[in-house]
């Protein structure tokens, strides 16, 4: 049997001994707080020197600057500048700068004085409405971070006065200080020309290139954040190690900013004059691939990029969703000359004679016969106005721009060659431009060749291209065959302006012989001369082109694309152009003249700039 737990009666001993146990914890917690105070009062910079030296601080990252975008002249496309903007405490502004929770009457008038200062402050020197401000400081009276809206991107001038005043408060002593009160470094982005180039060079929203050369190159133009770390050593002296900001690339388009206005005002001209839904340029240098300008009709300021009231005077944009207004924005900001689709119409109809020259399927002194209209696969397809042209070789069909030959020409050559001729060409698929959101354009593949299609593809229809596919392939059939990938930055240098990459130009493969490349030179020389392009023609130049006249689906609506592709001089060409006017604004649509005129008011004055001297005067290189 288990015996019962004897439990001890609570003594009097015991009690004793309790109180002795609880005397001495109380003496020991009012020796400790003792000592504490002993030590803040007599040797607390010892002890802090101690603490601090163990403890590593972290100060704010040092900013980098994004690299400077400049056309090929050096003139200034994009550049980063420090800003300031205006931060405040309103909880400091509110309470002072004492950490006390009950204030001396001495104190308290000190901190009214103090905030009466900054107010007063910030309102002489920056122009603030002092109701305003104590407003936004009251609904944010225990934040310690408040940045004024009003004074966001201040430039060094402006905040001087102010800094000159806050050090001239710190060091006199009978004067209120401004409290709550300093600058936030950062960098913006400026554009220089406003609109000028917008497609090419595009704009920065955040950190990040959007659109343009700023998003492709975005990792070139970016630097890296700096830190500065630091300590305290033994004797409080803070020690620094500083990891120094590195500056983002410049980058040195290839475009010409004098042309690149030059184009965007002709372009403004002709939009206000006669209007269209679109009207497109570029010029390239056909020797290298590079893009001297690119402009289309819907601009935009790069400084004020989504601001759609801007360009959509009529649009009620507070009445419009988040995504309707994405989706005007990327209308605005779409580069037409890369990103739209079409059939060019005639000035496709150098590719298929090259290619029918350089296979042999075809020659110079071959003779067609146009009859106005020809039979193919059951339909009866006709040259542009039922025209008949009579005899027409190779040459006269590319000056007369005629249909029937062009259908002659291609059923000579075959599916199987003209297919493999738009591949090597570029249709189809992307150029590989340096620039986003580039479209690949729409052909057909060899089996859905049959002779109709076959027969309309030969002068440009029932295929889709881009521009820049058209404009890169053309200067290879008038450089010598030499295809060269196109691009809109010659290099890219480092912040103390070394070159750290050049680009001198691609060529990617050769799409036709010299001797084809000679033959396409000499007939649409004569083809301004004399052809369908004559209103393209400037005095004093040796200028070689091609008209087209595409029409628009669906047919019975009756618009149409007028274009022109030429280049200068017809010897050696120096530059390439290729206008674009999509659904001219007038009742007659049907007219390559609109083209080939813009064209003539375009180069008249942008040849002189680009080099190319008069066929009556000696060449300077």
């Amino acid at each position: 049997m288990k015996s019962k737990r004897q439990y001890k009666p609570f003594t009097l001993k015991m009690k004793k001994g309790l109180v002795a146990v609880i005397f001495i914890i109380f003496a020991a917690l009012i020796f400790l707080l003792f000592r504490i105070y002993f030590i803040i009062e007599h040797d607390s910079e010892r002890y802090s020197r101690n603490v601090l030296a163990q403890q590593t601080y972290v100060s704010n990252p040092l900013l980098y600057k994004r690299g400077d975008i400049k056309d090929r002249n050096g003139t200034a496309l994009a550049v980063s500048f420090k800003v300031y903007d205006l931060v405040i405490s309103p909880k400091t502004i509110l309470e002072g700068t004492s950490s006390k929770s009950e204030k001396t009457s001495e104190e308290q008038e000190k901190d009214e004085k103090n905030k009466e200062y900054t107010i007063q402050s910030l309102c002489s020197e920056f122009g603030l409405s002092r109701d305003t401000l104590l407003g936004d400081i009251g609904k944010k009276s225990s934040s310690q971070y408040l940045v004024i809206q009003e004074c966001k991107g201040l430039t060094e001038e402006q905040i001087t006065p102010f800094k000159d005043k806050m050090q001239e408060a710190s060091e006199d002593s009978d004067s209120p200080d401004i409290v709550g009160v300093w600058f936030e470094e950062r960098y913006a982005r400026n554009y220089p020309l406003g609109s000028c180039g917008c497609d090419v060079i595009g704009f920065v929203s955040g950190d990040n290139g959007t659109t343009g050369i700023e998003a492709y190159y975005n990792d070139d133009l970016t630097g890296s954040y700096g830190r500065e770390y630091g300590y305290y050593d033994s004797e409080l002296n803070l020690q620094r190690t500083v990891k120094p900001a590195i500056d983002g690339n410049n980058i040195v388009a290839t475009i010409d900013a004098n042309v690149q206005q030059i184009i965007e005002k002709k372009i403004a001209d002709l939009d206000e004059s006669m209007g269209a839904d679109n009207i497109a340029v570029i010029i390239m240098d056909p020797n290298n691939g590079e893009v001297l300008a690119m402009a289309h009709n819907k601009t935009f300021d790069l400084n004020d990029p989504m601001n759609l009231s801007l360009y959509f005077p009529d649009l009620d944009v507070s009445s419009l969703t988040e995504e309707e207004i994405a989706d005007k924005r990327m209308e605005l900001w779409r580069n037409f000359c890369i990103a739209n689709t079409y059939e060019p119409g005639s000035t496709f109809k150098p590719f298929t004679v090259a290619a029918a020259l350089d296979e042999r399927s075809t020659n110079p002194g071959i003779v067609y016969t146009c009859n106005a209209t020809m039979q193919v696969g059951g339909y009866t397809i006709g040259c542009a106005n039922r025209i008949v042209h009579g005899a027409v070789t190779p040459k006269k069909a590319l000056m007369q721009s005629c249909n029937c030959a062009l259908m002659q020409i291609v059923a000579g050559l075959g599916r199987t060659q003209f297919h493999r001729y738009m591949d090597t060409y570029g249709f189809g698929k992307k150029t590989g431009i340096d620039l986003i959101g580039e479209e690949n354009g729409i052909i057909h593949s060899e089996d859905s060749l049959n002779v109709v299609e076959l027969a309309t593809s030969s002068f440009g229809q029932t295929q889709n291209v881009t521009m820049m596919q058209m404009l890169s392939a053309f200067c290879s059939l008038i450089n010598g065959g030499s295809y060269y990938q196109p691009h809109v930055v010659k290099e890219i240098q480092n912040a103390s302006g070394s070159v750290v990459k050049e680009n001198t130009g691609n060529v990617l493969r050769q799409t036709v012989t010299e001797e084809t490349s000679a033959f396409i030179r000499d007939a649409l020389k004569d083809t301004v001369k004399e052809g369908t392009a004559t209103p393209a023609a400037v005095e004093g130049y040796d200028i070689g082109g091609k008209t087209g006249t595409a029409e628009k689906r669906p047919i019975e609506d009756r618009n149409y694309i007028v274009s022109f592709m030429g280049f200068a001089p017809t010897d050696n060409p120096k530059m390439a152009i290729y206008v674009l006017i999509d659904k001219p604004h007038v009742d007659d649509q049907a007219h390559s003249t609109y083209a080939t005129e813009f064209a003539h008011s375009i180069l008249e004055d942008v040849l002189p700039f680009l080099g190319v001297h008069k066929s009556d005067k000696k060449e300077i290189e």
